[in-house]
């Protein structure tokens, strides 16, 4: 039972940390010139990540779960909406959307480095602890918008911490994985 949780959350460790990495590299390259084509390559890929989620969930057997996912495929859907519409102001509302998803990320790894990394028998389990916090200040820090005023410093600010989350999720998936004793 706690092998099968494990291999999923290996999963999605592995698929947050490989998404994670991308967008950060592409927030940090990107040029001042193509801002707003990549502003709209976040509207359409949160549109298409809206969409697979209720398909998900037409296919589901409509545990409580599922009900939680079209509601947040819906809010996807119209944040993606919002984007695509409003696209000057769009670098702000990504600020606002990657500040809410590095603290939900955080938690969600101090969560499982008490329940999981703990258990694993690795020593410095306690680490994750500490870079989830750090996570969520970066977070934090985002969501606030307190220094940058430029979208283009906003962009990197982004990417940067997006790097951060990434390795974040790969420790994650490294301290989660318990030791098979002999």
């Amino acid at each position: 039972m706690i092998f099968e949780e494990l291999s999923r959350l290996r999963q999605r460790s592995v698929m947050t940390s490989i998404v994670l990495m991308a967008a950060g590299f592409l927030m940090i390259l990107c040029p001042a010139a193509y801002i707003p084509s990549a502003v709209s390559a976040v509207g359409f890929a949160m549109l298409v990540a809206a969409v697979v989620m209720f398909l998900d969930f037409i296919s589901s057997k409509k545990a409580l779960i599922d009900y939680i996912c079209f509601t947040l495929a819906l809010i996807i859907g119209i944040a993606a909406f919002v984007i695509l519409i409003f696209q000057l102001d769009t670098v702000y509302v990504l600020s606002f959307l990657f500040g809410v998803f590095l603290i939900l990320d955080g938690i969600y790894s101090v969560f499982n480095a008490l329940i999981y990394a703990r258990r694993s028998g690795r020593r410095g389990w306690w680490v994750l602890l500490v870079l989830s916090a750090l996570q969520i200040a970066a977070g934090a820090v985002i969501f606030a918008d307190p220094w940058w005023q430029s979208p283009e410093s906003l962009l990197r600010v982004i990417g940067i911490t997006t790097l951060f989350a990434a390795l974040i999720s790969i420790l994650r998936l490294i301290w989660n994985w318990p030791i098979r004793s002999a």
